[in-house]
């Protein structure tokens, strides 16, 4: 895993976070995760292929999950994630997916989203890969950012 790689997925998702949704995000200090990975309460698993093999998870608490819904609703309230609710934000994932992609592309990789994976509750993800992890500090509540990335 390199810098510029871990620096290109950072760069799309908070460009996702800050652009589309109009969030502020303040990234925290990154740390090496070996087994397991913590998912939070719901997280939304991206996969990229190509010239790299990424996977990002991206952890959260419920009220984020209702609150990244809630704006792309136009910015209503959310309070219970609904069948469209859980819709929104795979499609979020889908966002985040192809920015990561785009600034990777920048710099000079080739590379395809996968559909996103939805995990709700608790889990813990075990991997033979090793994942850098941030905290984005959104809004006074938190999403960690786990990303692993080979090739």
């Amino acid at each position: 895993m390199q810098a510029d790689q871990v620096n290109a997925i950072l760069c799309g998702t908070r460009s996702v976070l800050e652009n589309h949704l109009g969030m502020q995000v303040v990234p925290g200090k990154p740390s090496l995760q070996v087994n397991p990975i913590f998912s939070g309460q719901i997280s939304v698993i991206v996969g990229m292929t190509g010239s790299l093999k990424v996977d990002l998870i991206l952890g959260m608490t419920q009220k984020m999950v209702c609150s990244i819904i809630g704006r792309m609703f136009g910015g209503i309230e959310i309070n219970e994630i609904d069948e469209m609710g859980w819709s929104a934000f795979s499609e979020f994932g889908n966002w985040v997916g192809a920015a990561c992609c785009t600034e990777l592309a920048n710099n000079g990789y080739s590379v395809n989203i996968t559909p996103p994976i939805i995990n709700e509750g608790q889990s813990k993800f075990r991997s033979v890969h090793k994942f850098i992890s941030i905290p984005f500090c959104v809004e006074g509540s938190e999403i960690m950012v786990h990303i692993s990335a080979q090739g």
